[in-house]
């Protein structure tokens, strides 16, 4: 598991360094480069071992690519609201020209065609549940869509397995 991360780091540090070259000019690599990573283990009905460790290691990658990182660990849905709105922010005061990156993993489930991100708080005993418990990843997008800077990356390392599987009608693997 961690090799195949590190591949996957080296993987899109590679690419992020491929567009810088190949698709900016000297002025757009040179442009600001924000990123909110999100890594949630601690969760109360499903713990996960990798996700802080992994999101420790992307910040740590993205640092040194350049990037301002705001990073979050086993946070509650409320801190998980909270730091979206201000990476959207963030984004809005660097600029168009601004490139952003959101880096998500814990859990996370698809309902109904809708992906969602779990928090380490959300209580969630049917499919219900999830639209109050846990956050959209349409909402991510939409929040970086808002700041209309130029280019974003969504990256989502969301375990596969759903933990509600049984309670859930529509279920699936989804993210």
């Amino acid at each position: 598991m961690r090799l195949r991360l590190i591949r996957g780091v080296l993987c899109f540090c590679a690419l992020l360094f491929v567009l810088g070259l190949s698709v900016f000019d000297v002025q757009a690599a040179k442009a600001p480069r924000v990123a909110l990573v999100i890594g949630n283990s601690n969760y109360q009905f499903a713990p996960l071992a990798n996700p802080v460790n992994d999101a420790k290691l992307i910040s740590k990658t993205l640092r040194g690519l350049g990037f301002e990182v705001l990073d979050h660990y086993d946070i509650n849905q409320k801190s998980m609201k909270r730091a979206i709105l201000n990476f959207g922010d963030r984004l809005e005061e660097l600029g168009k020209d601004t490139v952003g990156l959101f880096y998500y993993a814990g859990h996370g489930v698809q309902v109904r065609g809708n992906n969602y991100l779990i928090p380490i708080d959300a209580e969630i005993d049917r499919e219900r549940d999830v639209d109050i418990e846990a956050l959209s990843a349409q909402s991510v997008l939409g929040t970086m869509a808002y700041a209309e800077n130029r280019l974003n990356f969504i990256i989502m390392d969301a375990c596969r397995n759903n933990p509600f599987k049984r309670s859930f009608r529509s279920a699936s693997r989804g993210l």
